[in-house]
């Protein structure tokens, strides 16, 4: 199947960026594992985390690049894998706790404020542990900041003015606390242009 202009985007420009991130990421994947992956692209997340954990669940509202991620992993020969369309802001197909983590990787900023605290809420709930990937507040100076802003300027709209809500608000701590998540260990990545956050339940309980 032919990829879409969009999808080859993604799989061409954005996953590399995201490359050095997802190493934050697998440094926190145990073996047997159950992990799903919101908001997950095209599944360059979800086929490295793969290697380690149990089995990953990789949800996307993009019929797109699901299609492309099942491709994928049939060409891998992944049967610990499953990719599945499914809006991040209703995940009530999933049970309380169903998994040992739930990860979202730079789709943070690019929700509305209302919908962002309500995924985070809902990742922490199916999950006994939540790992945010998205850009650091306060971002400092320098041509980290310049490329990070002129990518969401040229991503432009809702996107773009998501963005700046997002940052306006405080970053991802933010909705961590509108979503009742205590934040365990933080790690700043790209000379403080994006931060790597693990939580769980703001009550300390984690299933």
């Amino acid at each position: 199947m032919a990829l879409s202009i969009n999808t080859l985007f993604y799989r061409i420009f954005i996953d590399p960026i995201l490359l050095p991130l997802r190493k934050s990421v697998l440094e926190h994947v145990e073996p047997s594992c159950r992990i799903i992956d919101v908001a997950c692209g095209t599944g360059a997340l979800v086929m490295a985390m793969a290697r380690t954990a149990g089995h990953v669940t990789g949800i996307d509202l993009s019929e797109e690049n699901i299609a492309a991620a099942q491709g994928w992993a049939r060409r891998r020969g992944a049967d610990n894998v499953v990719f599945e369309v499914c809006n991040a802001g209703d995940l009530s197909s999933y049970d309380c706790k169903e998994f040992d983590m739930a990860v979202t990787s730079m789709a943070v900023h690019q929700f509305d404020s209302d919908l962002a605290a309500k995924v985070l809420a809902e990742m922490k709930r199916i999950a006994r542990r939540v790992l945010i990937v998205d850009y650091n507040h306060p971002m400092p100076r320098g041509w980290g900041r310049s490329v990070a802003w002129g990518i969401e300027r040229i991503a432009g709209g809702e996107h773009y003015r998501n963005f700046r809500t997002y940052m306006q608000l405080g970053g991802i701590h933010h909705f961590t606390r509108r979503a009742g998540i205590t934040v365990v260990k933080e790690v700043i990545r790209a000379g403080g242009v994006f931060v790597v956050v693990i939580g769980t339940d703001t009550t300390g309980k984690d299933g």
